[in-house]
């Protein structure tokens, strides 16, 4: 998947690294290789969350501006 490729191209680790999105699959995806799965209710947010089946440990944000308020907040500690 991109994730992988991702981590390969550049040789990074990922594990712990924020993943935002707003369908299943990409969270999906973004937890298989250790990201930190990000739900947005934007866009397909409220959908996907309706759906169920999140990756464990996703974590869940009004929008996109909310979830980097998060990740900037975490980075500052």
């Amino acid at each position: 998947g991109m994730y992988k490729r991702i981590s390969e191209a550049r040789n990074v680790n990922l594990m712990g690294v924020p993943a935002i999105g707003d369908s299943l699959r990409n969270l999906q995806a973004s937890a298989t290789v250790g990201c930190v799965p990000m739900l947005v209710r934007t866009g397909k947010g409220e959908k996907t969350l309706a759906e169920g089946n999140l990756p464990e440990g996703t974590l869940e944000f009004a929008n996109l501006s909310a979830a980097v308020d998060y990740i900037l907040a975490v980075k500052k500690k």
